[in-house]
């Protein structure tokens, strides 16, 4: 069992670029639950299935910022939400979809809560050699709208492009939009330009603009992305996680990030 107590600003989310690229719908809440547990893994290493994590009120105070009376709440609300959400690997194809949870437990009064996540989910969250997404868990626990960790999770997929071009029917796919929003305005004022102030309010600069296919808005994209300043200096594994490459191995992100060439 892992349990998060000590929270940092160093604590580093790592993920499969699949599941990043998957479908799903949380609440703010819901995602920072998921990714306080994510952010405490050593994400080289093997994750038994048996694995389990404890997250409690005070670490959603220190890393979101809330109140204990809203903390509690959050944390009640989103694990037994969690508990029931599913996620689809691949938005066309039924047949990749899985739990988040397979099993949760609330312990010292709602204070904490132990949960496990679905063993099939374990692989895109562990023993990442290649295609993964890094970035510090401080830069998205203050994000208010439930859509901008997903697109700032796509945007630092892409951190060293000078620009995100994206389908819009895709993106309303990956964002279980269903018949929320049908209308391009609609769907900017309520999903795009929320989550693009919550970005811009962080560690990332971004502008917006689109493509049109006669009258029809079909892509989004995002430019100008600039990283966030690095204060950390080593070569260190933390360091890696959080630098390196879409597509790059750790052999790969560690030479280049010392300054060797790769043998």
């Amino acid at each position: 069992m892992i349990r998060i107590t000590e929270m940092t600003s160093k604590l580093i989310v790592a993920k499969d670029n699949r599941l990043i690229q998957a479908s799903y719908s949380l609440s703010i809440s819901e995602q920072r639950v998921i990714l306080l547990c994510i952010a405490k893994l050593n994400s080289r290493e093997r994750i038994p299935e048996d694995y389990s994590f404890t997250v409690s009120v005070d670490d959603l105070m220190r890393e979101a910022g809330v109140s204990r009376e809203n903390a509690k709440r959050d944390l009640a609300n989103a694990v037994n939400n969690l508990y029931k959400r599913t996620i689809k690997l691949d938005p066309n194809e039924p047949g990749t979809e899985l739990r988040w949870l397979f099993q949760k437990a609330f312990l010292n009064s709602g204070n904490e809560v132990t949960l496990y996540f679905s063993p099939p989910l374990l692989p895109f969250i562990s023993e990442l050699r290649d295609r993964f997404t890094t970035y510090r868990l401080k830069d998205v626990t203050s994000f208010k709208c439930q859509y901008s960790i997903m697109l700032y999770e796509l945007i630092m997929q892409r951190k060293d492009k000078s620009e995100l071009k994206v389908d819009v029917a895709w993106l309303r796919d990956i964002l279980q939009l269903g018949d929320k929003y049908p209308r391009v305005i609609d769907l900017k004022k309520y999903v795009i330009f929320p989550a693009i102030a919550d970005i811009n309010a962080s560690n990332l600069q971004i502008t917006f603009d689109q493509v049109k296919k006669g009258k029809e808005i079909t892509h989004f994209i995002f430019k100008d992305l600039i990283g966030g300043e690095n204060d950390t200096k080593k070569i260190t594994d933390a360091y890696i996680q959080e630098n390196a490459r879409p597509g790059e191995s750790w052999e790969q992100a560690r030479s280049r990030l010392s300054g060797k060439p790769t043998k």
